[in-house]
């Protein structure tokens, strides 16, 4: 009785809700519900709805939403539906989250084993509606410059756009962000879209590996929505004040596991039970 008052009792102290990260302007943890929340003016009340990502699977984007790319052409989120895409939600004046997802996607995107321009598309979106065509253009010439030759530029498109325009299609992916002063707070995810606008995956962090981007541009193009595994890596990381970033947290995993064995051999007596009754 003692060891199992025991287990019970590190199982609840593995579970036990840990306190939320700091939101502050240098947020660049690996972690789904990254934020950034820069407030160079003092901490001006922020704009917008909550700051979360609803995820909507198998839903479609609307192909109706207007949109300019880089090169200041007007386009229509539908333009880019008929191959697997990659979409970023991000601002392209971002100083943290958003830099270091780009230069990362960029540099893990051929060790994918997928050829941007014949397996998918990149489309990044900004969801700040005063960053204009050219900030577009010149982020994207930054981002690409070191991997020009495994990137066609022509197939990775930066996009820019009003805010109820940009809001509508942020709302239809369930990318929640908030203006905060000049910054934003925003998650940090990328999402892969079918070929008729699908949602079929996201993943979370500022370092997505190039088997789940592979994964998820696979079942893009099969049309198959995926499962998301933000929820196993929020409860298996803790975040650490002093680094900054979610670290794998043993105690927690542990714990779930004697909770999962002590239901089970709870199940195990309880139909054993039955059965000698029944006999």
């Amino acid at each position: 009785m003692r060891s199992l008052i025991l287990a019970l009792g590190l199982a609840a102290l593995a579970l036990a809700p840990l306190p939320a990260p700091a939101q502050d302007g240098n947020a660049t943890m690996e972690h789904p519900h990254a934020l950034e929340a820069a407030s160079p003016d003092g901490g001006a009340a922020p704009t917008g709805g909550g700051v979360d990502v609803d995820e909507k699977l198998g839903q479609t984007i609307p192909a109706d939403v207007p949109l300019v790319d880089e090169h200041g052409k007007a386009v229509m989120s539908g333009d880019f539906l008929g191959m697997p895409t990659v979409l970023v939600p991000v601002y392209y004046s971002c100083p943290n989250a958003c830099n270091i997802l780009l230069g990362n996607l960029a540099e893990i995107l051929p060790k994918t084993g997928l050829a941007l321009g014949a397996d998918y598309q990149v489309v990044t979106v900004s969801f700040d509606e005063t960053d204009t065509p050219e900030m577009a253009a010149r982020r994207k010439r930054e981002i690409l410059a070191p991997v020009a030759r495994a990137l066609p530029a022509a197939s990775w498109h930066a996009l820019t756009g009003t805010e109820p325009d940009v809001r509508r299609l942020m709302d239809a992916v369930g990318f929640g962000y908030s203006r905060d002063g000049i910054a934003f707070k925003h998650p940090v995810v990328l999402l892969a879209l079918s070929p008729t606008g699908k949602i079929v995956r996201y993943l979370y962090g500022v370092t997505p590996l190039p088997f789940d981007i592979a994964m998820a541009v696979t079942d893009a193009a099969a049309e198959k929505p995926g499962f998301s595994i933000r929820r196993a890596v929020a409860f298996c990381y803790t975040y650490d004040p002093d680094g900054r970033r979610y670290t794998f947290d043993l105690m927690k995993v542990v714990g779930v596991g004697i909770l999962a064995a002590l239901g089970l051999f709870a199940l195990f007596l309880a139909l054993g039970g039955k059965k000698r009754t029944g006999a």
